[in-house]
């Protein structure tokens, strides 16, 4: 039991710091090759879509299943539209207008969005512990967006904006397939959705199509997005949270936004200020937060 501990503990930290160093690799990407935002995530979802159907096909078929039925037909495309999608593109492009660190921390604010949507919907306020995270979510974006200064807006509008939609894209992703997650493998759904974003994408910017200056650290770059940046940290975390359950999980997930802040002042030399970091910590304290509410409470919001 102690081994199956350590071993998801493990596996939940090293997805959650490959997802923070592949945003840094984005940003590289978009400095180093002169790449957009829209061919790289039509191109990885591509292949990354490509692989996990692959690799779900080989391991135990039924790949296609998914399709014969209307309604989950329909929901995974809305699932596609209304998450995958503009979290992928969201993500990407809010790196391309700021930095990889603060684009990761202002999609981190997923879970207070969600806690919003819960207690909207359930027409039941929050509880203490969640005001005061939603509360510390909005000084961390304030902070990130003005450097405390209200009055001047020091993040680009365009990168709050596709932070910002990025986070709710990512909400809506997790909180919509609970149908879905039911009746099919997680990894399915995953594969599909990034299938199908990568069609609508290639209508934006088709993969085939690129200007850009290729070499060794650019194509080492793309491989380790593709494949240590998505493939390897879904399997490492949906792994870990069957052997530490989505509480403990989400707290080692903390490690991303710290892992991308890391890689990025240290690797990239992107220049933070004190109030960028200082609102770093009113986010991520904000979701540590939300990972200690009790699980019946959370069932409880969840119905």
């Amino acid at each position: 039991m102690r081994n199956k501990v350590l071993i998801g503990s493990i596996a939940c930290i090293v997805a959650a710091c490959c997802w923070g160093v592949s945003g840094a690799a984005g940003q590289f990407l978009f400095n180093h090759t002169g790449i957009t935002p829209e061919w790289l995530v039509s191109t990885r979802t591509l292949a990354v879509g490509i692989l996990m159907l692959s690799f779900l096909q080989l391991r135990k078929g039924g790949v296609f299943e998914i399709w014969t039925n209307k309604e989950d037909r329909k929901g995974i495309i809305i699932f596609t539209l209304g998450g995958m999608l503009f979290m992928q593109y969201g993500y990407f492009a809010a790196i391309n207008y700021c930095n990889a660190a603060t684009a990761t921390v202002l999609q981190y604010t997923a879970p207070v969005l969600i806690v919003v949507y819960l207690a909207v919907r359930n027409r039941k306020l929050p509880s203490a512990i969640e005001c005061i995270a939603v509360a510390g979510c909005l000084i961390g974006t304030v902070l990130l967006a003005t450097h405390g200064d209200l009055n001047n807006l020091t993040l680009s509008p365009q990168a709050l904006f596709w932070g910002l939609l990025s986070s709710v894209a990512l909400a809506f992703y997790t909180v919509y397939p609970t149908k879905l997650l039911a009746k099919y493998d997680t990894m399915l759904l995953i594969g599909w959705s990034m299938l199908i974003g990568s069609v609508v994408m290639h209508f934006v910017h088709p993969s085939w199509e690129y200007a850009a200056n290729w070499d060794m650290a650019g194509v080492a770059a793309m491989i380790f997005i593709i494949i240590f940046g998505t493939m390897t940290p879904y399997l490492l975390f949906l792994n870990g949270v069957k052997y530490i359950g989505p509480t403990k999980s989400s707290l080692y997930a903390s490690a991303e936004p710290l892992a991308s802040t890391i890689v990025s002042v240290v690797w990239l030399k992107v220049g933070l200020e004190l109030m960028d970091y200082i609102g770093f910590i009113f986010i991520v304290a904000a979701v540590l937060m939300l990972s200690f509410v009790k699980p019946k409470e959370k069932t409880e919001n969840a119905q």
